[in-house]
């Protein structure tokens, strides 16, 4: 039994650490597809801001493709683009994380590039002004003038009051407009360093050759500086049930609710995730069922669990029909909470939830990318445990646990509620 204990569907990975601090992860996936994904993960994210500095993570992100010593700006995309290769980058609340995916071939010209752009970075101030506005026009197009953005960007705005989850990685549009080219910096010699990052490779690659080209390219870069991450607050447990109206010109109605959860450490995260799948995976999910089919009141619903470093969220998003009032959408959803906290549930659902969560993940481990993401997304928050242990506590879940963290997590005074409304001029006030 002990083997088939430990079985999980994770392919092999190896690991080893520079003496500069970086850590390389090889996973090599034997798939015939002359695939991989050569990515880099610095552990820092919008967590790593500081009030009045927020979305500075993010304009780094952007910035990290101009000039280096060696590289005009726009260069590293087309010598990407040369070889046949895609790339993209993305910012969390707790990470960025950067990757390149090719024919396996260009493995070490990608780690070349990476290198590169740790140590030898420009940052211009003429290579930043314009920047900055192509990231204030994201701020614009994806939060201020997007309501469900904008309801987003409110409802952590509200459910963390002393957190640096307090902004998302946008940040605020002060911020973004008052940050200088100093601040960009100080940034990226503190967080930029081998130290705090991880090269993860996943795909038709050997591990030697891996752990080889990455040594080549990232073993003279130096440490600059100690790394001092400022002290914030752990988010206070809520004293009560926080409401909120925002006005938008929107069409429709939305509403936002979320719960606070704890970390993705924690043992609870399987069960939150069975919760999420069983109100709002597909068609056939409880939420769609209800609000979508039957009552038509809502155009788009979903619920999801956020796994953070530090204790995340639990939300509900609603998109409200025409001329549909979020309360009567609210009421519906608590009807559903409380139904499932009485144990309305049936085996079929949890039998259901095994097979496609085993299903999805396995789905995921065929493709480089997403392996590479996968597993970098734990490394980088300095725990795998939770994702080796996943399948196994997906096939230990029980009815009773899903029950359980609902009347936990899900209760009136742990939640925060952004009703969105159109903004109306003279609307008369309901009290």
């Amino acid at each position: 039994m002990g083997e088939l204990m430990s079985s999980n569907s994770l392919p092999k990975y190896y690991t080893k650490s520079l003496e500069n601090g970086l850590q390389i992860v090889a996973i090599p996936m034997d798939n015939g597809s002359n695939v991989v994904s050569t990515d880099i993960f610095y552990k820092v994210g919008s967590k790593d801001e500081k009030m009045g500095k927020s979305g500075i993570a993010h304009m780094l992100e952007h910035l990290n493709f101009k000039s280096t010593k060696n590289l005009k700006s726009g260069e590293f995309d087309e010598i990407v683009k040369g070889f046949g290769g895609v790339n993209n980058a993305s910012t969390s609340f707790d990470y960025t994380h950067y990757y390149i995916k090719s024919s396996s071939k260009n493995m070490a010209k990608s780690l070349e590039l990476f290198a590169e752009l740790m140590e030898n970075l420009t940052l211009k101030d003429e290579e930043f002004q314009p920047e900055r506005d192509v990231v204030a026009e994201e701020r614009r197009w994806r939060t201020d003038n997007n309501p469900m953005g904008y309801m987003q960007f409110r409802l952590f705005n509200n459910a963390y009051i002393y957190h640096p989850y307090h902004w998302t990685p946008i940040g605020f549009m002060n911020d973004i407009k008052n940050w200088d080219i100093k601040d960009i910096k100080n940034f990226h010699s503190t967080f930029y360093q081998p130290k705090n990052a991880i090269v993860v490779v996943a795909g038709d690659i050997n591990k030697d050759e891996v752990f080889e080209q990455t040594i080549k390219y990232f073993n003279n870069i130096k440490n600059d500086k100690e790394i001092v991450r400022q002290s914030y607050t752990v988010e206070p447990k809520q004293d009560g049930a926080k409401r909120l109206i925002v006005k938008k010109d929107s069409q429709v109605e939305m509403l936002a609710m979320a719960y606070h959860i704890p970390s993705f450490e924690h043992k609870d995260q399987v069960a939150l995730s069975a919760l999420s799948e069983l109100l709002s995976s597909g068609k056939s999910s409880i939420l769609h069922k209800v609000l979508v089919d039957e009552k038509k009141l809502v155009n788009s619903i979903y619920a999801y669990n956020i796994e953070l470093k530090d204790p995340g969220l639990f939300l509900f998003f609603a998109v409200c029909n025409q001329d549909v009032k979020t309360k009567t959408v609210e009421k519906e959803i608590l009807k559903i909470i409380k139904d499932i906290k009485k144990g309305n549930i049936s085996k079929k659902d949890i039998e259901k939830i095994k097979i496609n969560t085993k299903a999805d993940f396995i789905f995921s481990l065929e493709n480089s990318s997403s392996v590479a993401s996968l597993l970098g997304s734990y490394f980088v928050r300095d725990n795998i445990k939770p994702l080796f242990e996943y399948e196994e506590d997906i096939e230990k879940l029980k009815k009773s646990d899903i029950i359980e963290v609902a009347k936990k997590y899900l209760i009136k005074d742990n939640s925060t509620t952004v009703i969105l409304k159109k903004g109306e001029k003279d609307e008369k006030e309901e009290l």
